[in-house]
């Protein structure tokens, strides 16, 4: 699969990732349940009145549409060429990019994991992105060995 997007390179275009729409909804319907659970539990509490209510229920509002505001991104989120590799606009040298690597979450339930991209700035290592598995519309891992692969090919030596 990755010899696709190398070749795809090796050609002069841009090798561009948009966001997995079927981690956003999942994650959306996750946050949908618990917040329904969340005003059923409040709901039956007898010291809560109608204002505060009305108060969950717009803090449960933005809980679940914060995730589907992702839906709204139709442009790439990341992009890989023969010079770098952009995310969300910011662009960064294969030569910049000194390690890839997963991050699992320990509470699987909400989250998909994360990739980090660490960069070399004056010899000093630090993160430059933490990319979300919703912002790449392929497996983590899968991207963890196509970055890698770039970064063997395409990097140079100083």
């Amino acid at each position: 699969m990755s010899e696709n997007f190398v070749d795809k390179m090796e050609n002069g275009e841009k090798a561009q990732f948009k966001v997995n729409h079927t981690l956003v909804i999942s994650s959306s319907l996750l946050w949908i349940a618990v917040g329904i659970l969340l005003y059923v539990v409040f709901d039956h509490i007898k010291a809560v009145n109608g204002t505060e209510k009305l108060i969950l229920l717009i803090f449960i509002g933005f809980i679940v549409l914060r995730p589907l505001f992702r839906l709204l991104n139709l442009s790439p989120t990341l992009e890989l060429s023969t010079e770098g590799m952009a995310y969300r606009g910011d662009f960064q040298a294969w030569d910049h990019v000194a390690e890839v690597k997963i991050s699992t979450p320990k509470f699987k339930l909400f989250s998909q994991g994360k990739m980090l991209v660490y960069t070399k700035i004056k010899d000093k290592r630090e993160m430059a992105w933490d990319i979300v598995a919703a912002d790449v519309n392929l497996p983590l891992p899968d991207l963890e060995m196509l970055l890698l692969e770039c970064m063997d090919r395409y990097k140079t030596e100083e």
